[in-house]
């Protein structure tokens, strides 16, 4: 079993758990950090949003690592009945994501072992000291309702073509994408706001930074810089607490951001300076 051992981290621990299988070997952090993904910032097109960390996550990136060893993520797609119908067949190993909570509509990445009678049993990639189980047992009915109506499933097939990836794009790209992201934050923070449009902008502003990046940084031991997003992310959960509108500057002031974009984009020009794909 490979455990998740940052944030995040299922889709990264699936695929490592994947790999497994082959007879590799690898970590979810040791997966990120090939990839440079520490020190990327990207821009999502498709939900038009900065992504940072183990959000960096797609059939794109997957290949990324895994064409470097000889193999392809591949993806198809299903509905829940298309789905139970190839796990019927019980012939392939499919990474995919379940709503294993009945509440929100979060997806928790798992790997489809095998059928047992009348039962799906999928591993659970999941924190080492978790108190959740290593597999989900799920019936029919029970996971029917914990698959999305449309949505893509996952093996690896080798492809006998090993190809090496180069991020020197995406590090470029990641230094321009940190000062609009910057400039994104000082301009929403430094209007009066009504929490409830906070709450709905803190997964696709705020996460990147006080979230992603902030694992990041503890992954790469950069700890005085993880220390003091945490103290931002702390003023920002008090904000949010508040019944009525907030001026965040009044909690995360243009200066702390501006500092901590700066050092992390130190951190970056740094690692890019020595980076050799």
């Amino acid at each position: 079993m490979k455990y998740m051992t940052f944030n995040r981290s299922c889709s990264y621990a699936a695929l490592a758990n994947l790999l497994e299988k082959y007879g590799h070997n690898y970590e979810d952090h040791e997966i990120v950090k090939a990839l440079s993904i520490p020190y990327l910032l990207l821009f999502d097109e498709q939900e038009k949003c900065y992504v940072a960390g183990a959000m960096i996550q797609s059939q794109v990136w997957f290949n990324y690592f895994l064409n470097s060893l000889g193999f392809d993520f591949i993806e198809e797609w299903f509905n829940p009945e298309s789905a139970i119908e190839c796990f019927d067949k019980n012939v392939k190993n499919y990474m995919l994501g379940v709503q294993i909570s009945e509440y929100g509509n979060s997806k928790h990445a798992v790997i489809f072992e095998n059928k047992m009678d009348k039962k799906y049993c999928f591993l659970n990639p999941k924190r080492k000291d978790s108190t959740e189980p290593n597999y989900y047992y799920l019936e029919k009915n029970e996971l029917d309702k914990k698959l999305p109506l449309n949505f893509p499933m996952a093996y690896l097939e080798n492809n006998q073509k090993i190809l090496k990836f180069d991020a020197s794009k995406q590090l470029e790209l990641s230094l321009n994408n940190l000062d609009k992201y910057k400039n994104e934050i000082i301009q929403f923070c430094s209007k009066e706001q009504n929490v409830n449009t906070i709450l709905e902008v803190r997964d696709a502003l705020f996460a990147p930074l006080l979230l992603d990046i902030l694992t990041m940084m503890e992954l790469i031991g950069e700890d005085a810089l993880a220390k003091d997003i945490k103290n931002i992310q702390s003023n920002f959960m008090k904000a949010i607490k508040e019944n009525d509108s907030v001026l965040l500057t009044n909690y995360i002031t243009i200066d702390q951001v501006d500092d901590i974009i700066f050092r992390y984009k130190k951190v970056v020009k740094n690692y890019t300076a020595n980076y050799k794909p």
